[in-house]
């Protein structure tokens, strides 16, 4: 019977230890797979990257121009186009020391590459016009803790052009556009309130001489002096803070900067004089804004006003962007076919810099007929007072432009839309007190002015957004 008993026990045994070893070999249960989740703590588009607890949207447009343009008083014309792709990327998670965000926005284009002015204004040369593709980055900025590290919108920017069409002309003057390489700190006081101190990168901002030009054309006087400042390397950064609301009813901000004007001698006038290498002198600017949210009077109605007044730092009341894609010159009001020296001051023979001065005007209303149709008025004005040195010419400056435009967006993310402007330029030579055009006028003193000039301007745009 024990016999029996041994057997069977050792049977059972076996029978166990086989079962388990072909257990061992049977595949494991598959993991579930882990689907992407939507995050809807910052609004709609986010979504979890799997396996962590940051969250992602990706977004963008791409957007066709055509753009036409006829300068006054004269038998000249403008015809471009351009095409682009916007991508960008916002990564987000919440940290005990608050939001930890990290921005990325990125421009792929084809459009125009460079068109002096055309000839038919006194002082000009004849146009040309380049296409070329271009990609660059144009934001990547990291938030955390109440601070911003990157290149981001300048903190002193507050008009946004949301109610004009950015590249139908008069970009050329739009102070909302320009970023900067930045280390900024915000601190929020509650209900809307904050301010911020941001310290960032004035090469961004500067507006000085690359050359003398006539009338526009881009052409180098090699034996002439240097009319506007030449900024000489850098020795402190541009130092910007704001005061700032945003409630149900709108936003408005008080906004300030420093900004170092450092220069070296333009080629000397009197040769006896030795440059000077270092020179600098402090520009500032300030300025305000509100923007008014009319939903009394139909959802998404807004209002934007801003003026600034700049010393030495005219880059702060305008901005040279050439969004416009017609005059790619640095130092140029480049706004449609008009064209005028300016900078922020000029360097005497004996090294000291005397500063421009500026006032700026921006404004806009949007309306929405209904969901689907909408349209806009905006307008601008900008007023500079250069120094009136001898033998130096830059331009007093009097432009403004007004432009309407209207959008349809037959469905959901589709824009199509046709925009109207209208600008007009007077600026007077300094140098010499000459306008283009008077028996005084003479292209060797009066470098880079047009006098009088005014033009319209007219863009198509379609633009599908994700």
């Amino acid at each position: 019977m024990k016999t029996v008993k041994s057997l069977l026990l050792g049977a059972a045994a076996g029978f166990v230890a086989l079962t388990g070893a072909q257990a061992a070999d049977l595949p494991g249960k598959a993991a579930p797979a882990e689907y992407v989740r939507i995050c809807d703590t910052y609004g709609a588009g986010f979504f979890f990257i799997p396996g962590t607890d940051t969250c992602l949207r990706i977004g963008g447009y791409v957007r066709m121009d055509a753009y036409v343009a006829q300068t006054f008083g004269a038998q000249t014309g403008a015809y471009s186009t351009r095409t682009r792709l916007l991508l960008n990327f916002d990564a987000r998670s919440n940290t005990e020391y608050g939001l930890l965000r990290a921005f990325g926005e990125f421009l792929i284009q084809r459009g125009p590459l460079n068109q002096t002015l055309p000839t038919g204004i006194a002082g000009t040369g004849a146009g040309t016009l380049g296409q070329a593709s271009a990609a660059y980055m144009s934001r990547a900025f990291i938030q955390f803790a109440g601070f911003t590290f990157g290149n981001s919108a300048s903190f002193f920017n507050f008009y946004q052009a949301d109610v004009q069409m950015v590249a139908g002309g008069g970009a050329a003057l739009d102070p909302s556009r320009t970023s900067s390489n930045l280390i900024a700190y915000t601190a929020s006081f509650g209900s809307g309130f904050s301010a911020t101190v941001s310290i960032e990168d004035p090469q961004f901002r500067r507006i000085g001489a690359l050359g003398n030009f006539i009338g526009g054309t881009g052409t180098l006087l090699a034996a002439s002096p240097v009319d506007g400042v030449i900024y000489n390397g850098q020795s402190l950064p541009d130092v910007v803070a704001n005061l700032r609301v945003d409630q149900g009813w709108g936003s408005a901000q008080v906004m300030a900067a420093f900004h170092e004007v450092r220069g070296n001698v333009a080629v000397a006038v009197a040769p006896a004089v030795a440059p000077r290498i270092g020179v600098s002198s402090t520009g500032w600017a300030v300025g305000g804004g509100v923007r008014l949210n009319l939903d009394m009077i139909a959802r998404g109605d807004v209002l934007w006003l801003q003026a600034v007044y700049t010393d030495g730092a005219l880059g702060y009341a305008f901005t040279n962007d050439n969004s416009d894609g017609l005059q790619q010159t640095r130092q140029n009001v480049q706004v449609g076919l008009l064209n005028a020296f300016y900078a922020d001051g000029v360097q005497t023979a004996t090294g000291a810099i005397v500063k421009s001065k500026a006032w700026s005007i921006h404004g806009g209303f949007r309306h929405f007929w209904t969901p689907a149709l909408r349209s806009a008025i905006w307008g601008k004005y900008v007023n500079i007072d250069a120094p009136s040195i001898a033998g130096r010419s830059v331009s007093d400056i009097r432009y403004w432009a007004v432009g309407v435009n209207t959008f349809w967006s037959p469905v959901r993310n589709l824009d199509l839309g046709v925009e109207i402007v209208y600008q007009d330029l007077r600026s007077r030579d300094n140098g010499s007190g000459a306008t283009v055009g008077s028996p005084s006028f003479s292209a060797a003193t009066a470098r880079g002015n047009l006098g009088n000039a005014n033009a319209w301007s007219g863009m198509f745009r379609v633009q599908r957004n994700f």
